[in-house]
Parts: structure tokens; C-alpha cells; sequence
């Protein structure tokens, strides 16, 4: 088999016509450039060089050789060269965590044109909380603020929480004038949650009605993409973030029963433990987050 670096030295004294000038270019010796050369013409049996007073003439086979390498050297050094300096580049990591909504909704369009090395875990907030306890991931995404751990928070955005149905769902008017009266019917209706804890259901509720609520939700879903999905094709009522049902409602598969209901806010964070060796790459993964102007 033909050493791949014979046959680049053999290019470079061909372009060179000087044993020095190529020595030069490949960084090696004279002799180790000579060596390369006379080895190359003891395995193909062919001289490729005449010497002359100042420098080397190729033979018409050299001539013929360096035709048929030449492409494909140049193609190979531009593979190394491109290697090489993807190898120097280092490129900053992190772990980050989210509910899967957040994903589809916030991250999907943004991360992948981050030039960095990012790993995406999914779970329950709970799950999530748990993670960064352990440190399984560095930073959570979009999750809500807890007392939980001692874990460090940033805001990132607020969004508002509704209350939505099925399309078929008619509240009887009567009960729209009679609070009381409506706040029963509406605890005996189907239910979605988020999870068993109802934080969103509870965080409406007594915003809207001063009061706890006493409801017994059928499903429990972590996601709330698949409820409103859900709700598109079976009856029942849940409480979800505004922004992630908007199409659904402009496109009257689903519907908002109490429309004068003023908005019931939640605040999302940014969420890591203050002792890690990651706060340069959360904070370059934050930056980058941030929308263009």
C-alpha cells in the first residue's frame, strides 16, 4: 500500500522542484524528504524526477501521477484543516430541564441554533426540582418558584393562567348571575390537571372566586398541550397558560366558558443551585435566550 505521506511529499517537490523548498513546506528534514521520495519510486518501480543544475524536472510518469493525486490531496487537507479547527474550538455544555410544553412551545425554535452543547431533560415539575437537587441537570427552564431546596431563581416571563372547556360545555345562564350556584356546577364537572397538587387550578380559583376549590380532577396529565388536546376531543374543563392554547381557541376547538374573567398570572423562572461549576455556561445559555431586539 502507498503511504499517504510519500505521496504528499512527492506533491510538494513537484510543486516546489527544490528537495529544500519542499523540506521547508512539509516541515521535515532534506533527508527525510528524500527518503519519502526514494521510497515512493522503489514501490511504484517508476522514476519521477531528473535533477538538473537547479532543480528537479519530473519524468512524464511524475507528470502523470501528480494529475491523478493532486484533486485528492487537496480535498484530504481541506478535511484536516476543517477537523483541526473544530477540534480547537471549544464549545461551552450544559443540562437543562423542562416540562415538555416548555420545550414545544418556548425552547424548540431558539436552542437549536445555539453553538453549544445542550442536553434537554423532560419530567414533572417535581421531577425536575428533584434533578437539579442532585444535580442530574445545571439549570432548570420555565419552572415554577419553590421553597423546597435553596435553589437560586431568575425571572424569566410571566404568563397567565384561563380557564378553558370543551367546545359542547354550556354553562347554564342562570348560573353565571349566581356565583355560588356556579362554583357547584363547576365542581362537578370532568377535570384536568396538571398534577395532583392542582397548584393552577387552586391559583385561579382563588383569584377568581376567593375561595378553595373542591374538585376531584378525573385526569391528571403532565403536560398541558395533551389536555388541551384532550379537551379537542372530549368534554371536560381544566385550568392552563393562555399562550399555549391560542390557536386552539382561534380556531374554536376549544373555548374560554367565563370570557369577562379577568387573567390569573404566574411567574416562570430560571432556577439553579448557587454552588456549581456550570454558572458561566447558564449564564451563556440565559444570554442566548434572550430575544433579539
Amino acid at each position: 500500500m502507498i503511504n499517504l505521506e510519500w505521496l504528499r511529499t512527492f506533491s510538494s517537490i513537484y510543486e516546489c522542484r527544490n528537495i529544500t523548498e519542499a523540506s521547508k513546506k512539509l516541515h521535515l528534514t532534506q533527508p527525510g524528504v528524500s527518503k519519502h521520495l526514494s521510497a515512493l519510486e522503489q514501490h511504484i518501480g517508476k522514476k519521477l524526477f531528473e535533477r538538473t543544475t537547479r532543480k528537479l524536472a519530473p519524468t512524464e510518469y511524475g507528470k502523470f501521477l501528480y494529475a491523478q493525486i493532486n484533486t485528492s490531496l487537496q480535498e484530504l487537507e481541506k478535511v484536516e484543516y476543517y477537523s483541526s479547527q473544530r477540534a480547537k474550538k471549544i464549545r461551552s455544555s450544559v443540562t437543562i430541564g423542562c416540562t415538555s410544553d416548555f420545550f414545544k412551545k418556548e425552547l424548540i425554535h431558539k436552542i437549536y441554533s445555539f453553538d453549544m452543547y445542550i442536553v434537554v431533560h423532560f419530567g414533572t415539575e417535581k421531577e425536575l426540582i428533584e434533578s437539579l437537587e442532585t444535580e442530574k441537570v445545571q439549570l432548570l427552564v420555565g419552572i415554577k418558584k419553590h421553597s423546597i431546596y435553596d435553589h437560586q431563581f431568575i425571572f424569566l416571563k410571566n404568563e397567565d393562567l384561563v380557564l378553558i372547556c370543551s367546545k359542547d360545555i354550556d354553562i347554564p345562564k342562570n348560573l353565571k348571575q349566581n356565583e355560588k350556584q356556579l362554583i357547584k356546577w363547576l365542581q362537578k364537572q370532568i377535570w384536568f390537571a396538571f398534577d395532583n397538587d392542582q397548584g393552577d387550578v387552586r391559583k385561579f380559583w382563588e383569584t377568581k372566586f376567593h375561595t378553595h376549590p373542591k374538585i376531584i380532577p378525573r385526569y391528571i396529565l403532565p403536560s398541558y398541550i395533551d389536555t388541551i388536546e384532550a379537551l379537542k376531543n372530549t368534554t371536560g374543563f381544566s385550568i392552563v397558560p393562555k399562550h399555549l392554547c391560542e390557536k386552539e381557541l382561534e380556531n374554536n376547538t376549544i373555548k374560554l366558558p367565563l370570557k369577562s374573567v379577568s387573567s390569573t398570572n404566574q411567574k416562570r423562572f430560571y432556577s439553579y443551585k448557587l454552588k456549581n461549576n456550570n454558572l458561566k455556561e447558564i449564564n451563556l445559555f440565559r444570554e442566548k435566550m434572550m430575544p433579539t431586539k
